[in-house]
């Protein structure tokens, strides 16, 4: 009778074992619930569509342009207003078609150092459109000729002094609440980011030190994933390969025929080069082992902290900003 009675013992303590093993492996294996936004992001393409090739795209967005003209020409008797609004219009519908470039090393040398710079990498089969329009620049990018990204540039003029605290909150009343927002370790807001059902990106870039706007990009991620990969380690290559390294020897070594290196054949004098002038101290302290990764946590805690206090009056006084 006791066997009997510690073989049910036995079993029960097993199948209990069991069950709860069980429980535990299939929490484990449930992924966290990406968050998404329940905005449509490919509305902000209007007529365009993901996979549209440029040739289609030059169409469309040609006539969205002189729709433009039309709606703003309605009902004006001014004969010289109107014809000066249309030649605004018609040239933009010009200088947009003949934009179209394919981003090869030869040809966008220029565009690597611009605000979209890093939006592409050259000789991999990527290409541009630009279009010119009342308060912003946007730019078209297509793969194998097939349309995958927009960004788009505010004017300068038109973005004014504001925070991009600020600028985030405004867009976040259009797409509601970003689904993740990036901080740099001296707790600067760099980055906010909305994606929806479709699996299409907005990432909201902050560029303002370097070019006093914002940048907004719209992608469908299924495309933009594995080239953004590719992007950012092509441009890791560029700014820390061995070419750079180089360079940057040939500028403070000495010469070891015991004359001056290259800056000091440039002032005439000898000269001490101090890599780290213009780096914050938070980062000489990083490179130096100072500053511990605890403390850049709590320093991007308080900033988002103040960040999200501000984000509500911030909204409000910037409410008539126009969001695409």
């Amino acid at each position: 009778m006791k066997k009997l009675i510690s073989a049910i013992i036995a079993t029960s303590l097993l199948a209990t074992a069991g069950a709860f093993t069980i429980s535990i492996n299939d929490a484990a294996a449930k992924p966290a619930k990406e968050k998404k936004t329940n905005a449509d992001l490919s509305a902000s393409l209007g007529s365009l569509t993901w996979g549209m090739s440029s040739d289609k795209a030059k169409t469309v967005i040609g006539n969205k342009i002189m729709d433009d003209f039309r709606t703003k020409s309605y009902g004006n008797t001014d004969l010289s207003y109107v014809d000066n609004l249309r030649k605004t219009h018609t040239d933009r519908v010009e200088n947009m078609q003949k934009s179209y470039t394919n981003l090869s090393v030869d040809n966008s040398a220029m565009l690597s150092v611009s605000i979209v710079g890093e939006e592409f990498m050259p000789d991999a089969g990527e290409s541009m459109l630009t279009s010119r329009e009342d308060i912003a620049t946007k730019y078209y990018f297509f793969k194998d000729d097939k349309l995958y990204k927009m960004a788009v540039v505010y004017d300068s003029a038109y973005i004014g002094p504001i925070a991009f605290d600020t600028f985030v909150a405004t867009t976040a009343q259009k797409y509601g609440p970003a689904t993740e927002e990036l901080w740099d370790d001296d707790g600067n807001f760099t980055d906010a980011i909305w994606k929806d059902k479709s699996n299409v990106t907005l990432t909201v870039k902050n560029k303002y030190q370097s070019y006093s706007t914002f940048l907004m990009v719209f992608a469908d991620e299924s495309v933009e994933k594995p080239l953004h990969a590719k992007h950012m380690a092509y441009f890791e290559k560029m700014n820390s390969g061995p070419e750079v390294s180089a360079a940057i020897d040939s500028l403070t070594e000495d010469d070891p025929s015991g004359g001056n290196n290259s800056v000091d054949a440039i002032l005439g004098k000898k000269t001490e080069v101090n890599l780290m002038a213009g780096l914050s101290q938070e980062d000489i302290d990083i490179i130096n082992g100072v500053t511990t990764k605890e403390e850049i946590e709590k320093k991007k805690a308080k900033a988002k902290k103040k960040a999200a206090k501000q984000k509500k009056s911030d909204a409000k006084a910037k409410a008539g900003l126009t969001i695409y």
